[in-house]
């Protein structure tokens, strides 16, 4: 996990805080670009989160400091991988978080990762979640 202010010329690690340094699935804040929300794998060779123990770790202060959000996740037995393109925010204020893993559940968050619900399981392997929030929307 690195982080460049200048637009790459340079990059400092931003990992200290999270229990690995490898993981694919990022998602930045839709309105608040400081705040960031990683999902930590084990290892390139073992695709999981650490201990199988589901948490999204988010930072307030662009990868400063870390907090690990588990309210809802599966703890113990997660043995799933979370891919880059199954993590994703809506525009929603607050915004909702949602990612998919490769045993086909799927999660979701509407209030910025503080708790979470499973809403979706037994698909197959998800490899793509996309959200959006649709307003305006009138039927009849």
């Amino acid at each position: 996990m690195y982080r460049s202010d200048d637009l790459g010329t340079s990059w400092q690690s931003i990992a200290e805080g999270l229990p690995s340094d490898f993981g694919f699935p990022i998602v930045v804040h839709p309105h608040r670009p400081g705040v960031v929300n990683n999902l930590p794998l084990s290892a390139d060779s073992r695709r999981f989160p650490p201990d199988g123990n589901c948490a999204v770790y988010r930072s307030e202060d662009a990868g400063s400091t870390w907090t690990a959000l588990t309210d809802g996740l599966p703890q113990g037995g997660f043995w799933s991988a979370v891919l880059r393109d199954a993590f994703c925010a809506d525009d929603a204020e607050p915004a909702g978080l949602y990612f998919g893993s490769r045993s086909g559940e799927v999660y979701a968050s509407r209030d910025e990762g503080g708790t979470w619900g499973l809403i979706a399981q037994h698909l197959p392997d998800v490899l793509c979640v996309r959200a959006a929030v649709v307003q305006g929307l009138r039927c009849g």
